[in-house]
């Protein structure tokens, strides 16, 4: 049943990506882990890579709801164990933790704003996990908890570095090719500036190996895209994306979980 799911899930983000014309789109199973979808879009357009995210969840949390009905109409337990995992597979995975969908769906939203709202919503998200992890005595709820504080650490960080650029006037809203070897080292000396994890590095000097660098550099860009969305939009998918973040609760807290066991 979970590989049911998991394959209706994934198989959402196949198939929006193959509908955007990706390149190179395949979809992986790992054992005892989990799927995922991969490729390369044609275009980097904001407006597709929020369908192609939603695209992963949003059946599922529909199927779910309709074997829900379903449940109401007979009571079959298969039923409601069906449902069951549709929803709360989908719902996790909307949590606002990078990867998962909703994390990248934050970062997709709000990726050309100062940051506040993206950060706004990681704290908002991590109460409110919190209050039900000791609501309901669930440790497991704690450890997305600490995911959280962890990704609004490192958000915070990539915040703090386009914020002196921002104090310098230099420009991050290009692709990595399109850096200058002057704009590279003044950005890479910020950079070893407020990340730990690049302290190793001489901010002079540049290194044989540059990897972790650029890696973190690419974070810190931001690549032009096209068919960015407006604000009423993103005030319409952030409605959407609380909603399906709420059926849960809506749904399943009136019923005991011995539908599950059944």
């Amino acid at each position: 049943m979970l590989t049911a799911v998991i394959l209706l899930h994934e198989a959402g983000h196949f198939i929006a990506m193959k509908g955007f014309g990706y390149k190179d789109v395949r979809l992986f199973f790992v054992p005892f882990i989990g799927a995922f979808v991969s490729g390369e879009p044609k275009i980097v357009s904001q407006r597709q890579r929020i369908v192609t995210l939603l695209a992963g969840p949003l059946p599922g949390m529909l199927a779910g709801l309709l074997f829900f009905i379903l449940f109401l109409q007979n009571h079959q337990p298969v039923y409601y164990q069906l449902s069951f995992v549709l929803v709360m597979l989908n719902a996790f995975n909307l949590l606002p933790v990078t990867p998962l969908d909703g994390g990248q769906l934050l970062e997709n939203l709000f990726f050309r704003s100062s940051g506040r709202i993206q950060l706004a919503f990681l704290i908002a998200s991590a109460v409110l996990l919190f209050y039900l992890a000791v609501y309901t005595r669930n440790y497991f709820i704690v450890f997305v908890v600490w995911l959280i504080v962890i990704r609004y650490r490192k958000i915070s960080t990539v915040y703090e570095v386009r914020n002196e650029l921002d104090n310098d006037n230099l420009g991050y809203s290009k692709n990595y090719d399109e850096l200058t070897d002057e704009e590279y080292m003044a950005t890479r000396r910020i950079m070893i500036k407020h990340v730990k994890a690049l302290k190793q590095y001489d901010p002079e000097i540049v290194s044989p190996d540059e990897e972790d660098v650029v890696a973190y550099l690419n974070k810190v860009l931001i690549p032009p895209v096209q068919n960015e969305i407006t604000v009423q939009e993103k005030i319409i998918i952030i409605v959407v994306w609380i909603v399906l973040l709420v059926i849960p609760f809506v749904v399943y807290s009136k019923y005991s979980v011995r539908y599950i066991l059944a």
